[in-house]
């Protein structure tokens, strides 16, 4: 019965939500389809990829009335669908058309406590990309980050003072403490916010962290912080998600000199004497050549990117000739590879404080988010605050952060929204989670890992997936962080306006794999996070960008491919390091530069921010 009863309830939450998005969106599709059916012989620039980076790009370079672009998307559109629209609800898009579902390949000693030992890797495929599938929350990550990419290119418009005007232009600041900062923009497209109805826990979570030392700020995008625990800032309207497309896209999408066609997979990069001339693609079951007067453009993500560029001859040369695939440019295309992991540790309280589970199927909240925009389905996976700590010493001498916790007000329950790919009995080891009713999730995060992963191809078909090797906890270093993150959570849980409300560590019965090491030693959880290492989705790195004839590298600091011209890539994968935090913002900034860089625009100076 009760399950009737929340199955109802989401049904008549996402009729309602579906009703309030038509019309929120209808003054864009007033003068018809948008998606373009057929297309012309040629285009000034060719986007392949309608994700975060590729949004911004069409968009942006559509601003100028005298080139044609046209955008590719393999999936299909994310107008009207209020599984994107709706915050919470984000966990129920993956596994989905929406969501590519990669999964990472099996790695010796590591991961048993995932289904086939593999971690799932969901990527947005729909316009938006995984702007249409994320948590939503904004983060630039620090100084130092793109003061090493410079230094590292031998660019300095790589390098955050210069970077700084990116962030200010794709921004709407409406945090109203931050409209006026100098570090904020109000006039961009993108709109972030603090959500207006968070738990009562979350501003607990802001005591505890004072009580523990940590800074008192409202703001962790400034670029550089010592750390502390701060509301998170999302990028929505209205309580409802802004990806990519709908702040950059949306807007645009009646201009004449932009076409943008769903459903159409690139099968290759057509490359004739060292220049990229076109793409091959498939739309409605049909082969199509499109051909790019100036340059084709990669934004199909860490995975997407490198994947196209191998099947097009671009890459390792014994790799693509053990394929058959003429090589185009011998490149370390799909070497590099980053992500961000953690873990997931529980914690119950006394007071009815949190959100729970019974939340987000109930009447109350679907009428609150219906007609306020509010309550626990206006935040995705109920993350209402975050923390950045130094924990190595280089990052204390340089304020760099190197631990991020994620903190949801919601005790993520063993089995019932499974968004962590893990085996049935490892669930059922963990479920006496379930027993904790109000309390949270506090996720120690990685934010520099040393470890490298790779992608390869598996064969040429352009619809099989490639071969992704995570490489997860190669180093040490990265394993001995998470056990410090471990730490940090703790410390919160047993911190004192924490234990005030009668904070527990959920997770204090050893589970059978570790249980041959000291309960809660630094074996145990190296032996616990070796089990179960969890992607954040922030696969980077994969087509590197680094200085002109770099062997390590695939792009020069312009995001040309080295040795191909008319080819570019502009996305996460050209991250020579991934930022520390979320990569959503990053990204959109890469590709707010990429545009000024095909426009062949002056770079903008360095802020004095």
């Amino acid at each position: 019965m009760a399950s009737s009863r929340a199955l109802l309830a989401l049904t008549v939450l996402l009729v309602a939500v579906a009703w309030r998005v038509f019309f929120s969106k209808y003054k864009y599709f007033q003068n018809g389809s948008v998606f373009v059916t057929k297309f012309n012989s040629s285009y000034d620039f060719i986007v392949v990829g309608g994700g975060a980076a590729g949004s911004v790009l069409a968009a942006r370079l559509s601003e100028n009335k005298d080139i044609t672009i046209l955008l590719l998307e393999a999936g299909g559109s994310d107008w009207g669908n209020p599984k994107i629209d709706t915050p919470g609800m984000a966990p129920v898009t993956l596994k989905t058309d929406v969501d590519w579902d990669y999964t990472a390949e099996p790695q010796d000693g590591l991961l048993q406590g995932l289904r086939d030992e593999r971690p799932t890797w969901p990527r947005g495929k729909v316009l938006g990309g995984s702007s249409s599938i994320n948590a939503m929350i904004v983060v630039r990550g620090f100084k130092s980050d793109y003061d090493r990419w410079a230094q590292y290119t031998g660019d300095r418009t790589w390098d955050y003072a210069h970077l700084l005007h990116y962030f200010k232009k794709m921004e709407d600041m409406r945090v109203p403490e931050l409209r006026d900062s100098e570090f904020h923009g109000k006039d961009g497209p993108l709109k972030v916010e603090h959500c207006s109805d968070t738990s009562p826990l979350s501003h607990k979570f802001v005591e505890a962290g004072k009580s523990m030392g940590y800074a008192d700020s409202i703001d962790y995008n400034t670029g550089a912080t010592k750390g502390g625990v701060f509301y998170i800032q999302h990028n929505r309207a209205n309580g409802e998600r802004l990806s990519a497309s709908k702040a950059y896209l949306y807007p645009a999408m009646d201009r004449p000199n932009l076409h943008i066609a769903i459903n159409s997979h690139v099968q290759k990069i057509v490359i004739e004497d060292k220049r990229a001339v076109g793409v091959e693609l498939i739309k409605d079951g049909q082969k199509h050549l499109v051909r790019s007067r100036r340059e084709v453009v990669l934004s199909a993500g860490a995975i997407g990117s490198a994947h196209i560029l191998l099947l097009s001859g671009v890459g390792p040369r014994e790799q693509l000739q053990n394929l058959h695939i003429p090589v185009k440019a011998d490149l370390p295309v799909g070497h590099n590879l980053q992500d961000h992991i953690f873990i997931d540790l529980i914690a119950s309280i006394e007071q009815p404080l949190s959100w729970t589970s019974a939340d987000i199927s109930s009447w109350w909240s679907i009428l609150k988010y219906q007609f306020f925009g509010t309550g626990i389905l206006a935040l995705p996976y109920a993350c209402e605050t975050v923390a950045f700590k130094c924990i190595r010493k280089e990052a204390k001498e340089q304020e760099w952060p190197d631990l991020q916790l994620h903190i949801a007000s919601l005790v993520i329950e063993a089995g019932k929204a499974n968004v962590f790919n893990r085996k049935a009995e490892t669930d059922a080891e963990l479920s006496y989670r379930d027993a904790a009713g109000y309390g949270f999730t506090c996720l120690p995060s990685l934010l520099r890992p040393e470890s490298r992963g790779n992608i390869s191809l598996v064969t040429s078909d352009p619809f099989d997936y490639p071969r992704i090797h995570a490489n997860y906890l190669d180093s040490e270093m990265d394993v001995e962080m998470l056990i410090d993150g471990v730490e940090e959570c703790k410390r919160l849980i047993n911190s004192q306006p924490m234990k005030a409300i009668g904070s527990k560590l959920m997770d204090a019965v050893p589970i059978k794999a570790c249980k041959h090491h000291k309960f809660d030693s630094r074996e145990y959880w190296a032996c616990v996070i070796r089990r179960t290492p969890l992607t954040i989705y922030h696969p980077v790195g994969t087509c590197k960008m680094g200085p002109q004839g770099d062997p390590s590298a695939v792009l020069d600091s312009k995001l040309r491919v080295q040795g191909i011209s008319g080819l570019r890539v502009a996305d996460a994968s050209v991250m020579p390091w991934v930022t520390s935090g979320n990569t959503h913002i990053p990204t959109i900034a890469i590709a707010e530069k990429a545009a000024d860089l095909l426009l062949e625009r002056n770079p903008l100076p360095p802020n004095k921010s």
